[in-house]
């Protein structure tokens, strides 16, 4: 067989199961239309031809290949409901024109490809660009056909590959395949520390992707919470982009949302410190020598602060006539970092220790600390508890306080509930 698979990736809610019939997505002719299209022989002695067409705005992909129904109707249940003799018109009609070609032939397997019934079936999913669809579908169907596939697939085309899966119900069958040939570990194996920390965000979207499809918990928990990190998170989807740009099962909006959580929290502290040096509680603490003097010095430079790194924007509250500030897009451990450069500001030699650093660093500590667990979703709890387990539909805590957070929390879903409730809650008390 001449048909080697090369890297289909140039540059992803599926609806599968569904028959030409109910969403006119197939249909049913004769071989040899005419058209000049080489069959691919997957399955050499195999009963159809699958005329597979994806189009895109810029360019029409067509490919056929020969296919044992038999095979496809095992590993797909959308194939297994298109082929059902009496259920759509495919399979009565494959049923039918293989009575016609048992009058010629001893066995249809004898019958050349180009005699076969052909079923045309239109849009594989939302993959990303590529050269030729040929490849892709033909790892696909070795797949459904039991065969290895004749290149090991990089993470681009493991990701439209899974796609494609899911466009065809199929996705037990490419989940099992990867896992016993150890795909995605290898590649993990494959990858450096630096070149991993390197990844752009699509690279690390497609791991997301396939993670998330082939049942890789490592890399959900690894990916998700360096989307998050970066701010890779909370853009308008392009419907016409793979679908690694708008990762399905909800855990973009998960993201997005947990993301959010997490400014809000770390807002939280500036607005803690705000409201402490501006109520009439005396911060400064050294006895005969303390002044609100100091406390009115501190709140000056920590505004002058706050607002000198762009995380306080001071507004008139007569009339107001800004804009509000886009939400921070960078990464979250560099916005903490900057935060732990407050200086420790001091009126007079006398007063060391009054300003808000002493106090913020524990803080930030704990926040630090948190952020490594915020955006490594839980595969197992989002597959199999995700009703209790999200943040985008649980109930937010009214108030959270230090002492609610443990040193360590016993319980896998202890932990969960625990920095749920940390980063979700409407108000936090830091003190």
């Amino acid at each position: 067989m001449a048909v080697v698979t090369a890297d289909y990736h140039l540059n992803g809610s599926t609806s599968s199961g569904r028959s030409s019939e109910a969403d006119g997505t197939s249909t049913i002719t004769n071989a040899g239309g005419g058209d000049g299209d080489a069959i691919i022989p997957i399955a050499g002695h195999g009963d159809i031809v699958l005329r597979i067409e994806h189009e895109t705005p810029t360019v029409k992909h067509v490919a056929q290949f020969r296919v044992s129904a038999p095979a496809l109707r095992q590993h797909s249940k959308y194939f297994e409901r298109l082929l059902q003799a009496g259920r759509f018109g495919e399979g009565l009609q494959v049923d039918e024109q293989h009575k016609r070609l048992r009058e010629r032939y001893q066995s249809i397997t004898e019958a050349p490809a180009n005699e076969l019934p052909v079923i045309s079936v239109q849009d594989v999913g939302r993959i990303s660009a590529v050269k030729s669809i040929a490849a892709l579908c033909t790892d696909f169907f070795y797949i459904l056909h039991s065969k290895d596939t004749q290149t090991f697939p990089p993470v681009a085309n493991l990701a439209n590959l899974a796609i494609v899966a899911d466009r065809f119900d199929a996705l037990d069958a490419v989940k099992s395949y990867v896992k016993r040939k150890k795909m995605i570990r290898a590649i993990d194996g494959k990858t450096t520390p630096k070149a991993d920390i390197a990844l752009s965000e699509e690279k690390v979207r497609q791991r997301v992707l396939v993670a998330i499809m082939l049942d890789y918990a490592p890399w959900t928990e690894r990916y998700t919470a360096r989307m998050i990190i970066k701010g890779w998170v909370g853009k308008e989807p392009d419907l016409s982009a793979a679908l690694w740009w708008d990762l399905p099962q909800r855990v973009e909006e998960e993201l997005a949302y947990r993301r959010e959580c997490a400014l809000e929290t770390v807002q939280s502290l500036q607005t803690y410190f705000l409201g402490l040096y501006t109520s009439r509680e005396r911060q400064c603490k050294l006895g005969y020598d303390s002044s609100p003097q100091c406390d009115s010095f501190q709140l000056g430079e920590m505004v002058r602060f706050f607002t000198k790194v762009g995380m306080l924007q001071l507004q008139g509250a007569v009339l107001d006539t800004s804009d509000p500030p886009a939400p921070y897009d960078g990464d979250l451990h560099v916005l903490l970092d900057t935060l732990r450069q407050v200086p420790e500001y001091q009126i007079d030699r006398n007063h060391s220790h009054c300003g808000i650093r002493t106090r913020l660093i524990p803080l930030l500590d704990v926040v630090q600390e948190c952020l490594h667990y915020i955006g490594g979703i839980c595969l197992q709890c989002w597959q199999e508890d995700r009703e209790h387990y999200a943040w985008i539909d649980a109930k937010r805590p009214l108030i959270w306080t230090k002492q609610n957070l443990q040193a360590k929390i016993q319980g896998h879903g202890n932990r969960h509930a625990s920095l749920r409730a940390l980063f979700t809650a409407t108000e936090r008390d830091w003190s």
